[in-house]
């Protein structure tokens, strides 16, 4: 039988008990493994700062990038958190080996989603917190106010890096939008794991430099 989607109390009971103290933001990036976002990102999705990657469609390469983050992160033994907006994850695409590091938080509301992302991007113990809000209701995403997402961006300065998975622009002034745009037919899913990935393409619809003129502005 499957668990039911966690609540925010439970998440803070098991971060308060598991993790009791934070680690400091060691500055830097981490490779995603997917060669047209880390080349887009100058490195890979960077630490301390939120990165936004729009999936406009399905087909897009938005699941092979997420597991091959996972895999990447595995990898260089690195923690991650999943949280799992729509609960929409498939575990059971990906090797068991690549989920060993990942904590997976799944949620039935999007309010429920963003409540649990400030809990972990807070708690500093994962170098990538990732927020996948794709298949959430539009209505439910239209009502996320824009403090909700400054008060994301200010606690993730001491953190990890923050990966927003939307389907469509939501995130202000955030330092990186990626946008995944080209379909993968059926020939693609074909294709061996590494060709997938490496077919990914990525377009850049914000950078770093116009985020800091949205502050100042």
């Amino acid at each position: 039988m499957a668990r039911p989607p966690v609540s925010v109390a439970d998440l803070r009971q098991l971060l308060a008990s598991r993790f009791p103290g934070k680690s400091g933001n060691p500055g830097g990036f981490v490779p995603t493994g997917v060669p047209a976002m880390d080349e887009a990102l100058g490195g890979g999705l960077a630490l301390g700062r939120l990165t936004e990657l729009v999936v406009a469609e399905p087909g897009c390469g938005g699941q092979s990038l997420l597991m091959q983050l996972l895999r990447t992160t595995r990898g260089a033994r690195q923690r991650v958190a999943l949280v799992d907006g729509a609960d929409a994850f498939a575990p059971e695409c990906a090797p068991p080996d690549a989920l060993r590091h990942l904590v997976w938080v799944r949620c039935a509301t999007v309010a429920q989603a963003l409540g649990a992302a400030d809990l972990l991007v807070r708690d500093g113990n994962y170098v990538v917190v990732i927020v996948d809000l794709c298949g959430c209701a539009q209505r439910e995403l239209r009502r996320i106010p824009a403090t909700l997402w400054h008060r994301m961006h200010r606690a993730a300065q001491t953190g990890g890096a923050v990966l927003i998975k939307t389907p469509q622009p939501l995130v202000p002034a955030v330092a990186w939008r990626l946008v995944l745009t080209a379909r993968h037919g059926l020939a693609a899913l074909r294709l061996l794991r590494e060709a997938v990935v490496d077919n990914i393409t990525v377009d850049i619809d914000r950078g770093y430099a116009q985020a800091g003129e949205e502050r100042a502005g």
